[in-house]
């Protein structure tokens, strides 16, 4: 089968860097469990009066994870480009869609395998020890979504993106955006009311669920309450983004911000717009009396920020070929 020989060829490619995320994310956790558990062996007292519980909202190691999927997915498409394999790639007789397809599979799979791993150790651990534990559940849910989230949004920008630095930073740039974006639009909206301008607790418990970098911490039992179906969905979106980005972009600018260069210059205004927006906001909040002039002092130090950013960033080449 074509897609068994892609993913047999991407596994021996890339074995070091799974083999070193299916290590971590499959011991980690039971390692951490299970070195709780002994520590607190030392103190009977405690034992004997139930005391001893685990709670996994802290004991989180989840961005540490997240760091290790995230680079598989620079190194799998960012890294590959870089290095002109990809190229070679799609020049074999395989179509776009199997080769995207296979490369999400063989990273998708490292981290179900690890994922189940972490869950029957810990989950064995704690059965044989007899460990209290509060959001056991809920915890490794989370975990899932989450690498699968983050893992899925860099392997996507990967797509559309002509090297790794580039992938990079539209991953962290997509991870933040939202909840970013709804407190700028807080502020101005602020500015232009007057008196102070407060979104429902609806309106940002949804632009939370909907920011991908808020998944990098498990806080069950803290405001506003995590969901669990939030990160699936985005993932598929941002698969079904990056296999088509993928399908139809053209290659042969490698090394641009940009696998299409139409997107340059749309790009490019939005950072001047969230350049002219974040300033302009710190400006306004910093000053003692929330001072108008604070705000356009920042909004023009914005745009010209935003533009010089902008301009090196997405237009400057980080690899001439």
């Amino acid at each position: 089968m074509v897609v068994g020989e892609l993913i047999r060829k991407e596994i021996r490619q890339y074995w070091v860097q799974l083999l070193l995320s299916i290590l971590a994310i499959s011991f980690m956790i039971p390692i951490r469990v299970w070195t709780q558990y002994l520590e607190y062996r030392n103190f009977e007292e405690a034992l004997e009066s139930n005391m001893f519980t685990i709670n996994f909202e802290y004991s989180d190691p989840t961005f540490i994870f997240i760091v290790f999927v995230v680079t598989l997915g620079i190194v799998q498409i960012g890294v590959e480009r870089n290095n002109g394999t990809l190229e070679f790639n799609l020049a074999m007789p395989f179509s776009r869609a199997s080769i995207y397809i296979s490369k999400w599979m063989v990273g998708f799979g490292s981290i179900l395998i690890s994922w189940f791993i972490s869950f029957g150790l810990t989950g064995l651990i704690i059965k044989l020890a007899g460990i209290p534990t509060v959001n056991f559940e809920n915890y490794f849910w989370f975990l899932i979504g989450s690498l699968l989230l983050f893992y899925t949004m860099t392997f996507s920008a990967g797509a559309i993106t002509g090297s790794p630095f580039a992938q990079g930073l539209v991953t962290i740039t997509v991870g933040i955006l939202p909840l970013l974006f709804i407190g700028l639009i807080g502020v101005q909206l602020e500015v232009l009311t007057e008196p102070d301008f407060l979104f429902s607790n609806e309106q940002f418990l949804s632009a939370y669920n909907l920011t991908p970098i808020t998944y990098v911490f498990f806080k069950y039992d803290s405001f506003p309450i995590k969901e669990v179906y939030p990160p699936f969905i985005e993932a598929v979106f941002f698969f079904i983004l990056g296999l088509f980005a993928f399908i139809k972009h053209p290659f042969e600018r490698n090394g641009s911000f940009f696998v299409w260069k139409w997107m340059e210059r749309p790009i490019q205004v939005f950072v001047i717009l969230l350049g002219i927006l974040g300033f302009s906001s710190f400006g306004y909040l910093s000053t003692f009396d929330h001072s108008m002039v604070g705000y356009f002092v920042g909004a023009a130090a914005g745009a010209f920020i935003g533009f010089i950013v902008s301009y090196f960033v997405i237009y400057k080449k980080k690899n001439e070929i």
